[in-house]
């Protein structure tokens, strides 16, 4: 409990920081409104994954590997937020930010971690989780017959990108930003336990106009 209070404490002053530079940025630029900076990066590039990963793909998650998933991540985050005033960076002191990790602990009462999870501060941002290894494999067991390693590397990639998305939502619009359970293709839906994830083409629904109210060009 002291280590959980310990954190949001940290955020909530990290936040504070970050919006106070936010209204002075607004305020000397006039009122011209700004794009939002967001933050998203990879912990380390050198991840371990569970031994049934290393079995499906014929060997470890690689260098090369690597760098496509990121690519690929990003590229989905892109897409997600593309025609709104955000912009996708790695800055770590960014007010809303998303890293990937190797693993995310279990919760009590879960049974099996989760592909992502977030704080949301409200004013003061937020930060938010994606569990590399859960990404694997999903993107294996949703893999259509006959997928090859490199389609499931790329699936891999969306569908750590499409996680962020989804945490990135909660961060942001907060209270408007309920979860989907009826529409599988779109970034709302309430799990990542799904082919389209990894394998589909995912869309906005619900929160759109709010993504438009907020950060609209």
């Amino acid at each position: 409990m002291e280590s959980t209070l310990s954190t949001i404490y940290g955020l909530l002053l990290r936040g504070a920081a970050v919006a106070a530079a936010g209204l002075a940025l607004a305020c000397s630029g006039g009122g011209q409104r700004r794009a939002a900076e967001v933050g998203f990066w990879f912990e380390t590039r050198a991840f371990t994954v569970s031994p049934d990963v290393v079995a499906r793909l014929e060997g470890p998650v690689t260098n090369a590997d690597q760098t496509r998933i990121e690519q690929i991540a990003n590229a989905e985050i892109h897409r997600a937020f593309a025609g709104l005033r955000i912009a996708i960076t790695t800055r770590r002191d960014a007010m809303w930010r998303v890293h990937v990790l190797e693993t995310l602990p279990v919760r009590f009462a879960q049974q099996l971690p989760n592909a992502g999870e977030s704080v949301a501060l409200g004013p003061f941002g937020g930060s938010g989780t994606v569990d590399f290894n859960v990404a694997c494999q999903k993107a294996i067991a949703f893999a259509p017959a006959g997928t090859m390693r490199p389609g499931i590397v790329d699936a891999v990639g969306r569908g750590i990108g499409r996680t962020a998305v989804h945490e990135f939502m909660h961060l942001m619009l907060g209270a408007r930003a309920a979860d989907n359970r009826t529409d599988e293709q779109s970034y709302e839906f309430h799990s990542a336990d799904r082919a389209a994830h990894y394998y589909g083409e995912l869309h906005w629904t619900s929160t759109w106009p709010a993504w438009q109210q907020r950060f609209g060009r």
